[in-house]
């Protein structure tokens, strides 16, 4: 765990201190900004065990790097849910029979672009963000005098991201990096879930909605998504 986490610090480390300009080539981009949606499914790998997350954002990209930064929220789900229960070093967690855990938070992220391609970017997300968690008895698991823990949370992130701008309407990403999870009591109860993470996106680009906005209600010709898209 510590040689992973050392790995992803390290190299984001060395791609925010190399000039962008002169690590990889870089191609004329438009400096308009462009609102994007994304559909994240996030994952967490702690004790050789993965732990599924569910989440959505909205981004706004800029500049003739194409830098972006991000606003989202994220959930455990039902299967998230079971995932974190079945783990064995939880702290002040009932018998994961009868544990029903979950956690939500929101998540701010500021994304350096090192590479803007008409078909590829690379760049290294940082991101923090703010929520709880709530681990409980299921019902008729345990005695109704078992309490109900909550905690607040701080998840910090850094990571590597790829994006392939399969269409001028659609894309996908991946991401791996490292998740650390800051809380407001002693000592850090919810180690087990630090731990690398990947990610999972598909982006929708907002010039799907101008082109169709475009075409429905200004007459103009439906561009086939399959044109390159601009950088």
């Amino acid at each position: 765990m510590r040689h992973s986490r050392a790995i992803c610090a390290t190299l984001v480390v060395l791609l925010h201190s190399v000039p962008r300009s002169g690590l990889f080539g870089q191609t004329a981009a438009d400096t308009s900004g462009l609102l994007k949606i994304h559909l994240d499914m996030r994952g967490v790998v702690s004790q050789g065990k993965r732990l599924r997350m569910g989440g959505a954002s909205l981004g706004w990209e800029w500049g003739a790097k194409r830098d972006e930064v991000t606003l989202g929220y994220y959930w455990t789900g039902k299967r998230g849910r079971k995932d974190i229960s079945g783990l064995a070093e939880m702290p002040f967690a009932y018998p994961p029979a009868v544990t029903e855990a979950d956690i939500r938070f929101a998540s701010a992220g500021y994304w350096l672009t090192i590479t803007n391609r008409k078909r590829w970017k690379l760049s290294t997300p940082l991101e923090a963000g703010a929520g709880r968690a709530r681990f409980s008895p299921e019902p008729g698991g345990m005695p109704e005098s078992e309490p109900v823990r909550r905690l607040r949370l701080f998840p910090l992130q850094v990571a590597v991201y790829g994006e392939w701008k399969a269409t001028r309407w659609l894309g996908t990403g991946i991401q791996a990096g490292y998740r650390y999870y800051l809380t407001g009591e002693e000592g850090n109860v919810l180690k087990p879930l630090n731990g690398p993470y990947y990610r999972f996106r598909v982006l929708v680009y907002m010039q799907t909605f101008y082109d169709w906005r475009n075409h429905l209600f200004r007459g103009e010709p439906l561009p086939s998504p399959f044109y390159p898209k601009s950088p």
